[in-house]
């Protein structure tokens, strides 16, 4: 789950903490050794039991819906769509796992097709290194498995999950892959790592559509203002590479399709908050039509448009920022 909405209680994080080391590490086997369809099945069971225990994220998932859908929170559509939203969720974890831990051949079953693949090919040849701006669409996590099988350079950036064994699997599973990891920190080193990484000609990919804290830039989503975040876009701005929106979405028969896009025309003359607005809002335009034909693959456990972390005293909001 997500720290914005991460309890405050130092007992209940060090308890969630210590029984991730159960939970998790129980999932990642059975997700080994089951069919996915059996692992499915589970992980519907728990997530409905916790999402009774934990009801606020709940109530965001369908608030969040509620305005992509533009029908009222408590509507059956509403309700529908959240519940198939959860599936989707511990669907797409199921997979990933299945995925990293399986054969290449057999793990390359659950892609349906790959579309626009060419551009990142092109974009290297070009040089200056490539941006995928991607979001918490569908499996973003296979499509970084994806390019280390192809043999492509790939650097993830990431902020490090609240809970220490999904962090270190996931971790794992990434370096087992070839994949090279950028954590997100306060310091100035993830910046200058995704610096090197551009300037070696590699594919870099971030997360463009989450203000881990809270100093985005505040632009129009489905008709009302909500806050993406600046680094993604200062770095497209401050270097050569080539930014490709890209996403991967599970379609109707349980696979998955990458969809690589256009490049992005990045702006950069001119006064640069609003050519950085600008560019914001033109890969949020990408976003938004990807969200509203995969409203249940959008995974955002907190509620994006009444963020309660902005509401925060500024001690507050420095303990729920990422």
């Amino acid at each position: 789950m997500q720290e914005k909405m991460a309890s405050r209680n130092r007992l209940v994080r060090a308890i969630a903490s210590a029984t991730s080391h159960v939970w998790f590490p129980l999932s990642l086997a059975l997700a080994r050794r089951l069919p996915r369809r059996l692992m499915r099945a589970i992980s519907r069971q728990t997530t409905m039991r916790f999402m009774q225990l934990r009801p606020k994220y709940l109530k965001a998932l369908r608030a969040n819906l509620a305005v992509i859908l533009g029908r009222p929170a408590a509507s059956r559509e509403v309700r529908m769509a959240a519940r198939n939203l959860l599936d989707a969720h511990f669907t797409a974890w199921i997979d990933f796992l299945h995925f990293a831990t399986r054969p290449p051949e057999e793990a390359a079953r659950l892609v349906e097709s790959v579309v626009g693949y060419s551009r990142i090919v092109e974009a290297r040849e070009r040089g200056g290194g490539v941006l995928l701006l991607t979001g918490h669409l569908g499996n973003w996590e296979i499509g970084g498995l994806m390019l280390a099988e192809m043999r492509q350079p790939i650097h993830v950036v990431l902020v490090p999950d609240i809970f220490p064994a999904v962090e270190r699997a996931r971790h794992d599973l990434h370096e087992r892959a070839g994949i090279s990891e950028i954590r997100v920190d306060r310091s100035f080193a993830p910046t200058l790592a995704v610096l090197r990484a551009l300037k070696s000609n590699a594919i870099v990919a971030m997360q463009g559509d989450r203000d881990f804290d809270n100093t985005g830039v505040a632009v129009p989503f489905f008709g009302r203002k909500a806050f993406f975040p600046r680094g993604p876009f200062r770095m497209a701005m401050a270097t050569s590479a080539t930014v490709l929106p890209a996403f991967i979405v599970r379609v109707p028969d349980g696979r998955y399709r990458a969809i690589v896009e256009e490049p992005l025309d990045v702006v950069k003359g001119g006064d640069r908050e609003a050519a950085l607005a600008e560019n914001v809002r033109r890969y949020v335009a990408i976003l938004e039509r990807y969200v509203a034909e995969n409203p249940e693959q959008w995974y955002c456990f907190y509620p994006f448009w009444e963020d309660p972390s902005r509401n925060a005293t500024p001690s507050e909001s420095s303990k729920t920022s990422a």
